[in-house]
């Protein structure tokens, strides 16, 4: 489980911010370990206050992921799809990963909850390693999250470099 927890980690902070051309998309650019919340709804799951610590990221490296996840409507079942795409030389977009993953089983490590899920607020405390499998350069990772009915009830996204 924690090559689940090094993607979503991946996702969700690829270590330094390196901002966005659209400016929807733009991220505040005093936190190194923001995101990007790129949810078409905030009525099903907001993610507050996220931190992690080891900055900047580092093929192999260990590091410590908080955050508080308010769930707004039961979850009975989900997909969680999670791509991370590398930047070769500026030239062309490598895809390292692009899985799916059920959601519930997600939850179930992440928040020690089994599905279906209820409205409340659970905690993320996570530690994880890094993959050296992982190039160093420049990333874009993102993390969807769908219902048993196909609808998005998350989105995130990051870009950044990891050392």
């Amino acid at each position: 489980m924690s090559v689940l927890l090094m993607i979503l980690s991946v996702v969700l902070v690829v270590s330094t911010l390196t901002g966005s051309t659209n400016n929807y998309y733009n991220e505040p650019t005093d936190n190194k370990a923001s995101f990007t919340d790129c949810s078409v709804t905030k009525k099903f799951i907001e993610l507050t206050n996220f931190s992690m610590t080891k900055f900047p990221l580092k093929r192999g490296g260990k590091f410590h992921l908080q955050a508080i996840l308010n769930i707004k409507r039961t979850i009975h079942w989900g997909i969680l799809h999670a791509t991370a795409t590398y930047n070769f030389r500026n030239y062309t977009n490598i895809t390292f990963f692009d899985v799916k993953y059920n959601l519930c089983d997600y939850f179930d490590d992440i928040i020690k909850h089994k599905c279906p899920i209820h409205p409340g607020l659970y905690h993320i405390n996570s530690h994880t390693t890094m993959s050296k499998l992982l190039w160093p350069g420049q990333y874009y990772g993102k993390a969807t999250a769908y219902n048993e009915k196909g609808e998005q009830i998350k989105c995130i996204m990051k870009q950044g470099v990891i050392e």
